[in-house]
């Protein structure tokens, strides 16, 4: 089973701990304020109360054998880098953090964290590039130049096979997911949809109207397919 530990129990890294429990992780939340810990204690793991650049407390905890740590310190610069440093020199394989500033990103860049996280910055962007277009229902940035998108099936798309598409070479994305509806009947009786999502779709699989697309690629492609089936439908 997969471990984590979690610095920082503020709402970030509180929705982090419990996204991971969910996920049936393992998860030490740890933050040097006792009411904190105490509030998460139900839910997790192992909760501790330790100062996170208290090298030896960190020791302790055998933080060294975890999958990864989330220092969600964002707020003071000064104690996010003291624990990147100790995490690094324990042998931490695996850091993310969140960060406030471009200057505290470069900081931690430089010192071995493989990833930092501005969560407003990730927030706002995707409520824009929800707003932005009817077509997309879900936008998830995985990398500063790579997306995870959910759009409706453009119409130009409608009744062609994956292979026919071709949309790796055509359009530089590739498509990781159908989302569909059938029709179905519940228990009492009501007709409903019942949503059933294709991962990994083969190349002989079909694209229908009602149907959503997941798509990944570059965040440049990405757009620019979603503004053409923006077009195509005005020009409908």
């Amino acid at each position: 089973m997969a471990q984590f530990a979690v610095i920082g129990l503020g709402r970030f890294g509180v929705t982090i701990a419990e996204t991971l429990v969910k996920k049936g992780a393992e998860v030490i939340a740890i933050d040097n304020d006792e009411k904190k810990v105490e509030e998460v204690r139900a839910f997790v793991t192992n909760s501790v109360c330790l100062d996170s650049t208290d090298e030896q407390a960190l020791r302790a905890i055998d933080i060294g054998n975890v999958d990864a740590v989330v220092i969600a310190i964002g707020e003071n610069i000064e104690v996010s880098v003291l624990t990147a440093a100790i995490l690094r020199k324990i042998g931490v394989g695996k850091i993310l953090a969140k960060v406030d500033s471009e200057l505290h990103a470069r900081i931690l860049t430089i010192m071995g964290v493989q990833r930092t996280i501005f969560p407003e910055q990730y927030v706002g962007r995707e409520i824009a590039n929800l707003l932005i277009s009817q077509h997309v229902f879900t936008y998830t940035e995985i990398s500063k130049e790579h997306s995870v998108v959910e759009i409706s099936v453009p119409s130009f798309f409608i009744g062609k096979s994956l292979k026919d598409l071709n949309v790796r070479n055509k359009y530089n994305i590739s498509i990781i997911a159908i989302k569909s509806t059938k029709p179905t009947v519940d228990e009492l009786g009501n007709n409903i949809l019942l949503e059933d999502t294709n991962v990994l779709p083969s190349a002989d699989d079909v694209l229908h109207q009602s149907d959503r697309i997941i798509i990944i690629g570059k965040n440049n492609d990405v757009d620019a397919l979603v503004k053409i089936a923006e077009k195509r439908k005005v020009q409908e």
